[in-house]
């Protein structure tokens, strides 16, 4: 996932301001301090991590806001739930951002992204083919790493962080 410069960040607050305001709801700086955490990083975060991330940049925020948030930014179009196989939901941004895939070993949990023409062309064509036109979309491929010693080493690695 590439770094999002500060223009697009801007881009989007503004489009996440409209949509509040259209709603009647209040952009607190906390709702605000969300969204910039998730357009500025380069991995996909939970909401416990987007917490503890912004609690430790001095932001004083509640796990209830956050979540309430992401909700909010889900809706809006601006974040895109994933499931990458952890048994609870990741967040990507989304606006601005190609359509792509993921694709997550089994073993190691490692997660790379790809793109693919011929598969946009085909969600196109499955959207209207049932009456729909294509948004956007992300979608989530499970397998095992073809280079085993590379995978064990990230299995070790895990399990010496969390000794």
């Amino acid at each position: 996932m590439k770094q999002t410069g500060s223009d697009t960040i801007a881009k989007v607050e503004a489009l996440f301001k409209s949509y509040m305001k259209e709603e009647g709801l209040r952009c607190t700086q906390e709702r605000l301090s969300v969204l910039r955490e998730i357009y500025r990083s380069n991995t996909h975060l939970d909401a416990d991590e987007l917490f503890v991330r912004l609690r430790e940049q001095g932001v004083g925020i509640s796990r209830a806001t956050v979540y309430h948030t992401l909700d909010l930014l889900f809706r809006y179009n601006l974040v895109t739930k994933i499931d990458l196989g952890h048994k609870h939901t990741h967040y990507e941004k989304s606006w601005g951002v190609a359509d792509h895939l993921h694709i997550i070993c089994l073993k190691c949990g490692k997660v790379s992204e790809a793109t693919s023409t011929e598969l946009a062309g085909m969600m196109e064509k499955l959207c209207t083919e049932h009456g729909y036109s294509l948004g956007s979309f992300s979608l989530q491929l499970f397998g095992e790493c073809i280079d085993k010693e590379a995978c064990v080493r990230r299995v070790d690695e895990k399990h010496n962080e969390n000794a």
